[in-house]
Order: structure tokens, then sequence, then C-alpha cells
């Protein structure tokens, strides 16, 4: 009997060792998933900025235009 009593906490502790283990996975799974979900946020943002920022140099470079039309105005 002291063999099998023996057995059943080694067996314990490996089911316990596999269940920390399966949960940390799947811990690391959601971690992933929601890493991932934030990368493709943030890259839409960015793309979104990247927009905004070109129409940006656009308008300056206009503005810039017609700073140069009144300078040659003045002359």
């Amino acid at each position: 009997m002291s063999e099998s009593n023996t057995r059943v906490p080694i067996l314990e502790n490996i089911i316990g060792v596999l269940d920390d283990t399966m949960d940390t996975m799947n811990k690391s799974e959601v971690l992933r998933n929601n890493l991932v979900q934030q990368q493709i946020e943030i890259e839409q943002q960015i793309s979104v900025l990247e927009g905004q920022l070109q129409r940006q140099k656009e308008y300056l470079a206009k503005i810039e235009g017609g700073l140069d039309v009144l300078d040659e105005l003045k002359k």
C-alpha cells in the first residue's frame, strides 16, 4: 500500500504541473491575441495619421507657393 500511496502524490504533482503548463499556454495565447489586435489597431491609426500628414504637407506647399508669389509681386 505504501507504494501506491507514494505514486498517487507523484501523479498529482505531474498532473498539477501539466495543468499549470496548460493554463500558462492559454494565458500566453490570450496575451498574444491581444497584442496582435493592438498591433492591427496601431497600424490602422498610423495609416490615418500618415494620410493626415500628407494633406498637411500639401497644404504647407500651397502656403509656401502663395508666399513665393507675394514675394515676387513685391519686386
